[in-house]
């Protein structure tokens, strides 16, 4: 298997050219969340199949940061809250974006069954690992 198919197949990756990999804003919100709870970007990337090696440690650090910086703008319009202010504002963003998309599922008749496996990727609520309510480019 090429390099770019096993980007492909990854969750964490929403799109892949020869020059560009696209990651997917759950990634994205998850690795955010967990900078600010103290892992290191090399970490997280590693452990979401992703490795340095490969992605480049820069590229990692770069990304991470202009990730954060999103995140800080769209949560707080400023940087003034501290990390565990921004965690806990994420962590509610997200459990009302579950309980609409929960209520739409419902109101759709989508059953848990049919919804999407995101094969090993860490639950939502584990550790702080928030994705949906934010909008990170």
């Amino acid at each position: 298997m090429d390099e770019l198919q096993m980007l492909r197949d990854l969750p964490a990756v929403a799109n892949v050219s020869k020059d560009r990999i696209t990651y997917s804003n759950a990634f994205k919100q998850v690795c955010v969340i967990r900078y600010l709870a103290g892992e290191s970007p090399t970490k997280i990337f590693r452990e979401a199949g992703l490795p340095p090696e490969l992605i480049g440690y820069k590229r990692i650090e770069r990304s991470v940061a202009r990730w954060k910086a999103a995140v800080l703008k769209s949560v707080s319009g400023s940087s003034d809250m501290s990390n565990g202010e921004i965690i806990t504002e994420l962590v509610n963003l997200y459990v009302h974006a579950v309980t609409r998309k929960e209520k739409l599922d419902g109101i759709a008749g989508i059953a848990n069954s049919d919804k999407a496996n995101i094969g090993n990727a860490p639950h939502p609520l584990d550790r702080a690992n928030v994705s949906g309510g934010v909008y990170i480019r």
